[in-house]
């Protein structure tokens, strides 16, 4: 813990010793201007990074100024989530309130910030007030997605700091995190994805801790399922399934994980490095604060496993063959799910974390992204998933449009109904050297997607990665094809996808996934 602690302090150092990074105001008008969210967004995550730098390594005077300088932000809301009837400045949004947050746990942990009751007041105005004094819920309070539970969570937490009293508190805050709690199954499996777990959970938890320190009630108790998601959809350390709008190296908070093993006995996921506070895009307080707090070194390994989630539809297990760990993963659920992808029984190859047949995971967030247009987008739709078309058709959207996963003792089935009058049934199965797969179905056109380019030789198909290479048997030379796109990952860095299309005949042979 010591060094991880000293690690992420003197990264904090280092942070607080640069120059205040540069903010132009007008970049906010960009997004109604272009659709394109990043230009503004890097600029604000930059000055949340080194306002938690200067809280907590950093000198008044430069704090106060910092602090001076966000209270006069036109909004504390993304120019992405306001609206047109009513006033950005009191728009309650995600990072509204992660801003109202960190600066009444700033106002608590540093006495010396100049005008705390100015600031006070701008988080009262801005964000509680808003929110505690509404007549009528907020859309996320009803919302079952990671909105719920970090706008509920990191309202609650600023409002604790700031003393309010719990009674308040427990009648606003804690019936949107029991919303939150719904979006659950049994199985404790999260249809957002491991990405958005550490972030709706995350605030879940550290509202539970303070909760829990405020009043003595256990918010945590009987969530034991929810805890273990993250190991639980683990590819390889530090890479997980990547389905939905998600990435699948996303930072690993030391602080949440090893307090929810020490609470509730879940087991960690494995890390491949320690965390540092750069990789958090979004320079986050809550997580960084509690790691300071809480966090210890997360494991380094992990071992063959096979999990399957039946309520939210993933399947992942982990195979040890040779010297290599090798990952299926197989998506299921529902085509209306919160940060959707047109997906069902799209599946994930992997060895030691490299995906040889991947899911792309989230694409940039732009207007488009989140708009009518969504499934046009290359990363959501379904022509950029290894899912086939049925008589000629891609899949629907909607919450009609389902898969059910069934292990059974010949491997797992897919039952997929998506594609309206057409039907698909999907059958994988682990061999000596591989993964066979049989489709089921009227006129399939197989894709299979993936960040390398694959070589044709006859009836096969050969993906080579830098861990190991995957060789498809069964391809139908006649009418093979790959294509590629190029586009941009969910940090605007341009991605660059290639599919594999061809036809199947009416009596399909067995096609087999041979791994090297």
């Amino acid at each position: 813990m010591s060094d991880l602690r000293t690690a992420l302090l003197e990264e904090l150092r280092e942070i607080a010793a640069r120059p205040v990074p540069d903010f132009d105001p007008a970049l906010a008008d960009d997004f109604a201007a272009t659709g394109r969210r990043l230009p503004y967004e890097v600029q604000y995550f930059a000055r949340r990074r080194h306002l938690a730098a200067l809280a907590i390594t950093g000198e008044a005077a430069a704090l106060s100024s910092l602090i001076k300088d966000v209270c006069q932000e036109r909004s504390w809301a993304l120019p992405a989530h306001w609206g047109e009837d009513f006033d950005p400045r009191t728009c309650v949004d995600l990072f509204a309130c992660e801003t109202a947050q960190t600066l009444a746990e700033i106002l608590r942990l540093r006495e010396d910030v100049e005008g705390a009751e100015q600031v006070e007041a701008e988080i009262r105005e801005r964000v509680l007030d808003p929110f505690f004094e509404s007549e009528f819920p907020l859309w996320w309070e009803l919302r079952i997605s990671n909105w719920t539970a970090v706008c509920a969570g990191a309202a609650g937490l600023a409002a604790l700091a700031l003393g309010y009293d719990t009674d308040v508190i427990r009648g606003r805050v804690l019936p949107a995190l029991q919303s939150y709690l719904f979006s659950f199954g049994p199985d404790g499996g999260c249809v957002e994805g491991v990405y958005y777990w550490i972030y709706g959970f995350g605030y879940f938890t550290y509202f539970a801790e303070a909760w829990r320190e405020a009043t003595g009630e256990d918010l945590l108790e009987g969530n034991e399922a929810i805890a273990a998601f993250p190991a639980r959809a683990q590819l390889y350390p530090g890479s997980f399934a990547t389905f939905g709008d998600t990435d699948a190296d996303p930072v690993l908070p030391a602080g949440l994980l090893t307090r929810l093993q020490d609470r509730l006995g879940a087991e960690p996921p494995a890390a491949d490095r320690p965390q540092t506070f750069a990789e958090d895009e979004c320079a986050r307080w809550a997580p960084l604060t509690r790691t300071l707090e809480w966090g210890r070194p997360l494991p380094e390994e992990v071992g063959p496993a096979r999990t399957l989630l039946p309520e939210v539809g993933w399947f992942v297990e982990r195979r040890q063959i040779g010297r290599r760990l090798w990952a299926l993963a197989v998506k299921g659920g529902y085509n209306e799910e919160p940060h959707n992808h047109l997906d069902l029984g799209s599946f994930i190859i992997a060895v030691d974390g490299e995906q040889l047949l991947c899911d792309a995971g989230a694409g940039e967030y732009t207007a488009a992204y989140f708009g009518e247009e969504r499934y046009e987008q290359v990363h959501p739709s379904a022509a950029w998933h290894s899912v086939p078309t049925v008589e000629g058709a891609a899949q629907q959207p909607g919450e009609d449009s389902r898969a059910e996963l069934v292990d059974g003792p010949e491997g797992l089935e897919v039952y997929v109904d998506a594609y309206g009058d057409g039907a698909l049934i999907r059958k994988f199965a682990w061999t000596d050297d591989g993964i066979a797969l049989r489709d089921f179905g009227p006129e399939l056109t197989e894709v299979f997607v993936s960040r390398i380019r694959p070589e044709l030789e006859g009836d096969r198909a050969v993906w080579t990665g830098e861990r190991g290479t995957l060789v498809l048997h069964g391809v139908n030379p006649d009418d093979a094809v790959v294509d590629s796109v190029d586009t941009a990952d969910h940090r605007g860095t341009a991605d660059r996808l290639w599919a594999l299309r061809f036809g199947l005949p009416a009596e399909p042979s067995r096609l087999r996934f041979e791994l090297l």
